[in-house]
Protein backbone atom coordinates (compact mmCIF):
# COMPACT_ATOMS: atom_id res chain seq x y z
CA UNK A 1 0.00 0.00 0.00
CA UNK A 2 1.25 3.52 -1.04
CA UNK A 3 1.19 6.20 1.30
CA UNK A 4 -0.02 9.67 0.10
CA UNK A 5 1.47 12.69 2.10
CA UNK A 6 -0.41 15.80 2.81
CA UNK A 7 1.34 19.11 1.07
CA UNK A 8 0.61 22.34 3.24
CA UNK A 9 -0.89 25.06 0.76
CA UNK A 10 -0.59 28.64 1.55
CA UNK A 11 -2.02 31.87 -0.34
CA UNK A 12 -0.75 35.27 0.02
CA UNK A 13 -4.10 36.58 -1.15
CA UNK A 14 -5.98 35.23 1.80
CA UNK A 15 -5.98 35.57 5.43
CA UNK A 16 -3.05 33.72 7.25
CA UNK A 17 -4.05 31.19 9.60
CA UNK A 18 -4.68 32.80 12.98
CA UNK A 19 -3.66 29.49 15.06
CA UNK A 20 -1.64 26.36 14.60
CA UNK A 21 -3.32 24.95 11.36
CA UNK A 22 -2.52 25.77 7.78
CA UNK A 23 -4.75 27.35 5.44
CA UNK A 24 -5.18 24.17 3.35
CA UNK A 25 -3.58 20.87 2.71
CA UNK A 26 -3.51 18.53 -0.44
CA UNK A 27 -4.09 15.46 0.08
CA UNK A 28 -4.38 13.04 -3.42
CA UNK A 29 -6.25 15.11 -5.51
CA UNK A 30 -8.03 16.61 -2.87
CA UNK A 31 -7.37 20.04 -1.42
CA UNK A 32 -9.10 20.70 1.88
CA UNK A 33 -9.80 24.30 2.75
CA UNK A 34 -9.66 25.39 6.72
CA UNK A 35 -12.30 27.60 7.63
CA UNK A 36 -12.45 31.02 6.04
CA UNK A 37 -14.07 33.73 7.83
CA UNK A 38 -15.61 36.62 5.47
CA UNK A 39 -12.29 39.10 5.65
CA UNK A 40 -9.62 40.52 3.90
CA UNK A 41 -6.55 41.86 4.33
CA UNK A 42 -8.76 45.21 3.37
CA UNK A 43 -11.12 44.72 5.48
CA UNK A 44 -10.32 42.59 8.47
CA UNK A 45 -13.43 43.96 10.72
CA UNK A 46 -15.55 41.81 10.45
CA UNK A 47 -17.97 43.63 12.54
CA UNK A 48 -18.42 46.47 10.16
CA UNK A 49 -19.08 44.06 7.38
CA UNK A 50 -22.35 42.88 5.97
CA UNK A 51 -23.44 39.51 5.86
CA UNK A 52 -23.78 39.18 2.08
CA UNK A 53 -19.95 40.82 2.28
CA UNK A 54 -19.03 38.02 4.41
CA UNK A 55 -19.84 35.35 2.51
CA UNK A 56 -18.47 36.54 -0.77
CA UNK A 57 -14.87 37.58 1.28
CA UNK A 58 -14.73 33.87 3.04
CA UNK A 59 -15.64 32.32 -0.75
CA UNK A 60 -12.92 34.69 -2.68
CA UNK A 61 -10.41 33.43 -0.13
CA UNK A 62 -11.34 29.83 -1.05
CA UNK A 63 -11.21 30.58 -4.41
CA UNK A 64 -7.69 31.69 -4.09
CA UNK A 65 -6.25 28.91 -1.89
CA UNK A 66 -7.55 26.85 -4.51
CA UNK A 67 -6.11 28.83 -7.36
CA UNK A 68 -2.96 28.29 -5.73
CA UNK A 69 -3.05 24.51 -6.98
CA UNK A 70 -5.12 25.16 -10.15
CA UNK A 71 -8.62 24.56 -9.17
CA UNK A 72 -11.30 26.52 -10.00
CA UNK A 73 -14.36 27.55 -8.42
CA UNK A 74 -16.06 25.04 -10.64
CA UNK A 75 -13.98 22.37 -8.71
CA UNK A 76 -15.20 23.87 -5.17
CA UNK A 77 -17.32 20.26 -4.28
CA UNK A 78 -18.23 20.56 -0.52
CA UNK A 79 -19.16 23.61 1.74
CA UNK A 80 -19.44 24.00 5.06
CA UNK A 81 -20.71 27.27 6.33
CA UNK A 82 -20.95 28.24 9.95
CA UNK A 83 -23.52 30.70 10.97
CA UNK A 84 -23.90 32.72 13.82
CA UNK A 85 -27.53 33.65 13.64
CA UNK A 86 -29.55 31.39 11.17
CA UNK A 87 -32.08 34.92 10.95
CA UNK A 88 -28.60 36.25 8.31
CA UNK A 89 -29.30 32.76 6.22
CA UNK A 90 -31.66 34.61 3.52
CA UNK A 91 -29.03 37.04 2.54
CA UNK A 92 -26.16 35.00 3.17
CA UNK A 93 -27.96 32.23 0.74
CA UNK A 94 -28.10 34.87 -2.18
CA UNK A 95 -24.78 35.89 -1.82
CA UNK A 96 -23.56 32.09 -1.87
CA UNK A 97 -25.79 32.10 -5.05
CA UNK A 98 -24.61 34.66 -6.65
CA UNK A 99 -21.05 33.88 -6.07
CA UNK A 100 -21.28 30.29 -7.55
CA UNK A 101 -24.29 30.70 -10.16
CA UNK A 102 -25.04 27.76 -11.80
CA UNK A 103 -22.50 25.29 -9.72
CA UNK A 104 -23.84 23.69 -7.21
CA UNK A 105 -21.27 22.38 -4.77
CA UNK A 106 -22.74 19.76 -1.54
CA UNK A 107 -23.68 22.28 1.67
CA UNK A 108 -23.99 21.74 5.20
CA UNK A 109 -25.33 24.98 7.39
CA UNK A 110 -24.32 24.95 11.44
CA UNK A 111 -25.61 27.79 13.22
CA UNK A 112 -23.10 28.09 15.81
CA UNK A 113 -21.72 30.92 18.73
CA UNK A 114 -20.15 33.34 18.12
CA UNK A 115 -17.22 33.79 15.80
CA UNK A 116 -13.40 35.16 15.98
CA UNK A 117 -13.58 38.93 15.35
CA UNK A 118 -17.10 39.35 14.98
CA UNK A 119 -17.23 37.54 11.68
CA UNK A 120 -20.93 36.26 11.17
CA UNK A 121 -20.12 33.38 8.90
CA UNK A 122 -17.19 31.13 8.23
CA UNK A 123 -16.86 29.18 5.53
CA UNK A 124 -15.06 25.72 5.32
CA UNK A 125 -14.55 23.66 1.57
CA UNK A 126 -13.49 20.70 -0.14
CA UNK A 127 -11.85 20.86 -3.79
CA UNK A 128 -11.24 18.27 -6.21
CA UNK A 129 -7.76 19.46 -7.57
CA UNK A 130 -6.34 17.83 -11.33
CA UNK A 131 -9.59 17.07 -13.24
Amino acid sequence: MKTQKMTEVRCAAAPPPGGHYAQAVLHCDTLYVSGQLGVTSETPDAEKVSIADQVTFALINIAAIGGVVGAQIDDIIRCTVYVTDIAHWDEANRAYAAFFGSHRPSRSIVPCRPLHFGALIEIEAVVAVGN
